[in-house]
């Protein structure tokens, strides 16, 4: 029983492996870029009336 115990446990199933998918920082890097673009998008006429004089 306890080989069994022991075998089970280090198999490579019994391993989590972390997938990118359900990392920590993955999910917000798209909630980061469609931030970023949208306060340039809100910026872009203040920037060019600044430009324009």
């Amino acid at each position: 029983m306890a080989d069994r115990l022991v075998r089970i446990s280090t198999s490579p199933r019994a391993v989590a492996i972390p997938r990118w998918e359900h990392g920590g920082t993955m999910p917000m890097l798209p909630a980061l870029l469609r931030g970023v673009i949208f306060i340039a998008v809100l910026a872009a006429p203040f920037v060019a009336a600044l430009i324009a004089g």
